[in-house]
Formats: structure tokens, C-alpha cells, sequence
């Protein structure tokens, strides 16, 4: 289920986005990737459910919404390993091999 979500259109751009802002509330990724409001929430919520991502909200004291801000998580974070590995494997050559190690920190 985890690589299927990161293979979705616009997954990788959501947690690149996350990882490069620490915090970002939902408006900023709109503003950011020009995508649809439903195509974001819906994968904000498959990695909410998927615990890769983190969601807080900020009540703003007066009559509008509260503010609801995303962040990775560290397990959110270990997965930019998949997209380093596709990045990899892409720029392989048919006789090539592929050594990768992945450090835990």
C-alpha cells in the first residue's frame, strides 16, 4: 500500500514540498504546486492514514476556521530513500549496477 501512494501523480511533489518547509498549512500548498484542492487533501489524508505525515490545527481565537498545518514525520521522512532509489535506477544504463546503502541516522 506505501509504494503504491508513492507512486501516485503528485505524492513525491507533496513530501518534497513538506520536507523542504518543516510546516506548511494548506493554502501554502496550493500556492506552492498550483494543484487541485481535492487532489492535495486527498493525499494528505492517505499519508495522515499511512502515519508518514502529521497534522495539527491552530485555533485562531476569532470566528475563522482554525489554521491546519502538515509536517512529515520521521517515518514520512525515510521514505525520499524511494525516490532517490527511482531517481537511481532511471539513470541507469542497460549494463550498469546499482549499489545503495541506506544509513540509518
Amino acid at each position: 500500500m506505501i509504494l503504491k501512494l508513492l507512486s501516485k501523480k503528485n505524492t513525491k511533489e507533496i513530501i518534497e514540498l513538506m520536507y523542504k518547509n518543516d510546516e506548511l498549512y494548506f493554502s501554502q500548498f496550493l500556492q506552492e504546486l498550483g494543484l487541485n484542492h481535492n487532489t492535495i487533501s486527498r493525499v494528505l489524508n492517505e499519508l495522515i492514514d499511512l502515519e508518514m505525515v502529521s497534522k495539527r490545527e491552530e485555533d485562531t481565537g476569532s470566528h475563522k476556521l482554525s489554521k491546519t498545518y502538515y509536517k512529515l514525520t520521521e517515518k514520512g521522512k525515510k521514505v525520499l530513500i524511494f525516490y532517490e532509489l527511482e531517481s537511481a535506477f532511471e539513470e541507469l544504463k542497460p549494463d550498469q549496477k546499482i549499489v545503495y546503502q541506506i544509513v540509518e541516522e
